[in-house]
């Protein structure tokens, strides 16, 4: 997704699927619209197990905590970008205005300039690096909010649902190769993500 991309920029998209299978309850769980029915032990004990999933597409679309975060971490490439290129626009405003001298520019003259110019524009490349790395950290921070909020409130989730396992699939990435709608949860989960998100904004 374009938005979760965003995020992402300096990163493989891939590494930001951050929702892992998660088990939260290792007892059985009572049957329900999402069961298996699965062998125990050896015995052949018949158990329910209770699965369900989650759709990271929608989450990054209608999760408002995402969609902060997203924004903030775009804002924060775009004032990187833009510092630059700021400094490069100088930098180049700066040769064009020494050219202008033309013959009357010595030879000493040109030699410091060229070693002048190149020490600055070294100087913009390691500013570039220092904040993309900046930008990163933040990045992963933001990445781990994301994931702690998510994580903690499947907890919360889970303790009347009962589930056994819950699973997180994303387009391109899917950790379920075959899922069947009846087993997607995401509408319930995204709002009380959002619900949760709001007691925190009033805090």
């Amino acid at each position: 997704m374009k938005g979760f991309q965003g995020i992402l920029v300096y990163v493989l998209a891939a590494a930001v699927a951050v929702l892992y299978v998660l088990h939260f309850n290792s007892k059985a769980g009572k049957p329900g619209t999402a069961n298996n029915s699965v062998s125990k032990d050896p015995n052949d004990t018949a158990r329910h197990i209770r699965v369900a999933y989650v759709d990271l597409d929608s989450i990054q679309k209608y999760y408002e905590f995402f969609k902060l975060k997203n924004n903030e971490m775009e804002a924060d490439k775009q004032r990187i970008d833009n510092q630059i290129q700021s400094d490069l626009n100088k930098l180049e405003k700066d040769r064009v205005a020494f050219l202008k001298r033309g013959q009357s520019i010595t030879q000493q003259e040109a030699e410091a300039f060229q070693q002048e110019y190149q020490t600055r524009y070294q100087q913009i490349g390691q500013r570039q690096q220092t904040l993309q790395s900046q930008h990163l950290d933040r990045q992963a921070k933001a990445i781990d909010d994301i994931q702690k909020r998510i994580n903690e409130y499947l907890k919360i989730f889970n303790t009347n649902r009962k589930y056994d396992f819950i699973f997180s699939t994303q387009e391109g990435n899917p950790t379920l190769y075959y899922k069947d709608t009846a087993f997607n949860i995401t509408s319930d989960v995204i709002k009380g993500l959002n619900e949760e998100y709001k007691k925190t904004k009033k805090q």
